[in-house]
């Protein structure tokens, strides 16, 4: 269900791929379409998850981009860089130490950037940490 690719230090899921329990990576993580998590997923390095995949716990990593109609029903905490790209939905909070960027159609409930947050199009955030800088623009 996992490969791996040495040279960039990357491991390679499936699409469709299902994990039961806890996911702990060291290194970068590519997540194929689909994908499903019972519990946290926590990576040390970048993870790419695929579109439509859905994560029933938190989710972990240094710089995170989440694809499109994915669903978190966790938290989300990126050391680095967060893109949350169309119609993902996260129920607990999403925080970025850097720049988080979230696309058309996601609704978030609560979002924390150290750097920018940039809200691109019709964006549903429930509430937004009081000294974070936004940037609000059309598609």
């Amino acid at each position: 269900m996992i490969k791996y690719h040495e040279k960039s230090n990357t491991f390679i899921a499936q699409k469709k791929a299902f994990f039961e329990n806890e996911v702990n990576i060291d290194g970068n993580f590519i997540v194929g379409a689909g994908a499903n998590f019972w519990g946290d997923l926590a990576v040390k390095g970048t993870l790419k998850l695929g579109k439509g995949s859905i994560v029933n716990g938190n989710i972990e990593a240094d710089d995170i981009i989440i694809g499109p109609r994915s669903e978190i029903k966790g938290n989300v905490e990126a050391g680095n860089d967060l893109n949350v790209f169309d119609s993902v939905k996260i129920s607990g909070s999403a925080t970025a130490g850097r720049d988080m960027h979230i696309r058309p159609g996601c609704n978030i409930g609560f979002a924390k950037a150290k750097t920018i947050l940039e809200l691109i199009g019709k964006v549903e955030v429930k509430e937004i940490e009081s000294g974070t800088k936004v940037i609000v623009r059309s598609e």
